[in-house]
């Protein structure tokens, strides 16, 4: 079961600067920018530069075998399956403009 609730900011850890945003659910690029705007400290000029929403599923996974237990990652999925959920993704720089590219 997810933490996130169905339309809100999914508050990952990055190394480093993120590559894309992720909220729950579907949500529509207008909607997806609303929701950013009142749940992160995202500016004016990082909105901007936001790709376009990409509708996607997520998967909670589990990533190495530290001692203290695993790292859970989110992957990215096209199509609903076994343990996935709705996400909507926005990509960040280069990530945005391939969400761009693979939209065309």
């Amino acid at each position: 079961m997810s933490k996130y609730k169905e339309r809100e900011y999914m508050n990952l850890v990055w190394d480093g600067s993120p590559d894309a945003y992720y909220i729950k659910g579907h949500v529509t690029h207008e909607q997806g920018i609303e929701i950013l705007e009142a749940q992160t400290c995202l500016d004016d000029d990082e909105l901007e530069a936001l790709g376009q929403a990409v509708q996607k599923y997520g998967r909670w996974s589990c990533q190495g075998d530290a001692p203290e237990g695993c790292k859970r990652v989110l992957r990215e999925y096209t199509t609903a399956g076994r343990g996935r959920f709705k996400i909507t993704c926005f990509g960040v720089g280069v990530f945005a403009k391939a969400t761009a590219e693979n939209n065309q």
